[in-house]
């Protein structure tokens, strides 16, 4: 679509990294105006962010270099050189998922803080911040959908973008946009059940639970529309599917666990 912004000599201003950093900034905005009445300071917020970014932004890649590896070269040398050339594209948010809420937890036990109750409070943001990101990777061309017919049916045409090239000229799926158009969705409801979580209605950690199911549920959904490569299937399903489906099922028992408890 648009995958560069603008470029001025030999700098180019990528439109997905751009949108990438407009969605942790918000992200990120989100969580430092909700701060105080969560009962969070902002430094134990920023160390939060700084190693659950920094850890899933090296989860998503690694998660994509091992669902993708064989298809990246002959050889390891090969293989290698591709993922440093295209470092800038090619993450996987579930492998920024896991990575990035391992070393949330893991950061908010060392600061000593309430890890569930943070969870809460991230979990909006992340949402927040993860429609930005596809709407980066429409301009981008990566995460593509299948071919379709009618007035939602976008063409992309330039060569530089991520779009696979047999799908130059084609009518696909904004897959992209339903995507960013959901995690915005789950966004507004996150940020309206909120205030209801941090006064103590919903147990610490319902709200992340809820995120999570929500979350899988249109993953699941939206994978039947991609169109670029979706890994090895299994059971007739691509890998983000049942993976969705073990966050799915995880999430709606930690859900009723929470429940039982109040």
């Amino acid at each position: 679509m648009h995958p560069v912004i603008f470029q001025l000599g030999s700098f180019k201003l990528p439109a997905y990294g751009l949108l990438v950093a407009c969605g942790y900034l918000a992200g990120i905005l989100y969580l430092f105006r909700k701060a105080a009445p969560a009962g969070f300071s902002r430094d134990d917020l920023s160390d939060l962010v700084f190693y659950t970014v920094l850890s899933g932004m090296l989860g998503a890649k690694l998660f994509y270099a091992v669902t993708y590896w064989d298809g990246f070269g002959p050889d390891l040398l090969s293989r290698v050189l591709y993922l440093l050339r295209s470092f800038q594209y090619g993450f996987v948010f579930y492998g920024g998922l896991l990575a990035g809420g391992a070393a949330f937890f893991l950061t908010a036990r060392l600061r000593k803080l309430n890890a569930l109750k943070a969870a809460d409070l991230a979990a909006p943001a992340l949402a927040l911040g993860h429609a930005f990101g596809r709407v980066g990777c429409f301009l981008a061309g990566c995460c593509h959908g299948r071919a379709a017919s009618g007035a939602l049916a976008v063409t992309f045409t330039d060569p530089a973008s991520e779009v696979s090239p047999l799908c130059l000229g084609v009518p696909l799926h904004p897959v992209q946009l339903y995507e960013a158009a959901g995690d915005f969705l789950i966004f507004l409801a996150l940020n309206a059940a909120l205030p209801r979580a941090l006064t103590g209605r919903f147990r610490p950690g319902t709200l992340a639970a809820v995120y999570a199911a929500l979350y899988a549920l249109l993953r699941f959904s939206l994978e039947f529309l991609r169109g670029d490569d979706r890994g090895a299937a299994r059971l007739g399903l691509s890998p983000a599917q049942l993976i969705s489906a073990a966050v799915f099922l995880g999430a709606l028992a930690a859900i009723a666990a929470l429940k039982a408890k109040k």
